[in-house]
């Protein structure tokens, strides 16, 4: 008769195969013994298990649908008029659904303007970078003007006043040299977005208005190192139009950008668009009209 000893130590072999033999696929023969997978396999099975990874998403968790993407659009320069003195404004509308707090927007007809992190940069005769005041904002569609005269010179223009004018200051002079003005032969003109103490600034939109001069137009910001950081690669392929719109009439955008401009999140702008790749002869207007300020593009 077997020791006591010896009956418990060959129930608790019985108790481990059948547990392996369970859990791991074993199964009984013909005379009633157990038939377990080798030992070794069944170890390196456990490892492969343990080392699996967690599910990360909540059991709650949803996958995005498409049209969750984050959206492109936000705000954008609709209208330009170079000319004439007292005429002259730039149009921005809020394309987004939203409104837009514009405390940190600033807009310049500068190339250099993306050097503003790093102390005031060197501009030319009649350019400027001026900020808009904090708290300002704009409505999901609305339409803002800038006047780079005065109001009064605008109103009278137009019959209707700015919503802001450089002239008068309604805008923050970050920098100005001479009477700010837009050169009427041509100006690039950018909106962009600074917080204040990132060493790099955000491009938001931005124009080759008419046909101006190197002077006057896109400067490559591309690897450009300021402070820790340094900005992406541009394409800076923004062209000049194809010809200036005289005194009198202005150009309008005739489109929004998406599909017309690098969209791949390696740009300078914001949601790592890349403002100097839109494609603004499919974009803006070719035949201008006249002024029509505080209108509502067709987007």
């Amino acid at each position: 008769m077997p020791s006591l000893r010896t009956s418990w130590l060959s129930l608790a072999v019985a108790l481990v195969t059948c547990e392996w033999g369970c859990e791991w696929g074993g199964s009984s023969d013909a005379t009633g013994n157990l038939s377990v997978p080798d030992a070794h396999a069944m170890v390196d099975a456990r490892r492969q298990t343990d080392a699996s990874p967690p599910d990360a998403s909540p059991p709650d968790a949803k996958t995005p649908s498409p049209d969750a993407a984050v959206s492109h659009t936000h705000l954008l320069l609709t209208e330009v008029a170079l000319a004439p003195t007292g005429a002259e404004f730039i149009e921005l509308t809020n394309v987004a659904t939203a409104p837009l707090d514009l405390t940190h927007y600033y807009l310049s007809d500068n190339g250099n303007y993306f050097k503003l992190p790093a102390g005031l940069p060197a501009i030319s005769q009649g350019d400027f970078i001026v900020q808009f005041p904090a708290g300002a904002t704009i409505a999901p569609g609305g339409v803002i003007t800038i006047a780079t005269g005065t109001v009064a010179a605008f109103t009278t223009a137009y019959g209707v006043p700015p919503t802001y004018s450089i002239a008068d200051a309604t805008l923050i002079a970050t920098t100005t040299s001479g009477t700010p003005s837009l050169t009427d032969a041509g100006e690039i003109v950018v909106l962009f977005t600074w917080d204040g103490t990132s060493s790099l600034v955000q491009d938001v939109d931005m124009l080759l208005a008419g046909m101006p001069t190197a002077l006057n137009g896109l400067v490559s910001k591309s690897g450009y190192a300021q402070g820790p950081s340094t900005y992406a690669t541009d394409l800076d392929t923004l062209a000049n139009q194809a010809a200036t719109p005289a005194s009198g009439v202005s150009t309008k955008r005739i489109a929004n950008e998406s599909g017309h401009e690098r969209q791949d999140g390696t740009g300078n702008g914001i949601f790592g668009d890349d403002e100097t790749s839109e494609a603004i002869s499919v974009t803006w207007d070719t035949a201008f009209t006249a002024p029509t300020p505080g209108h509502l593009p067709p987007l």
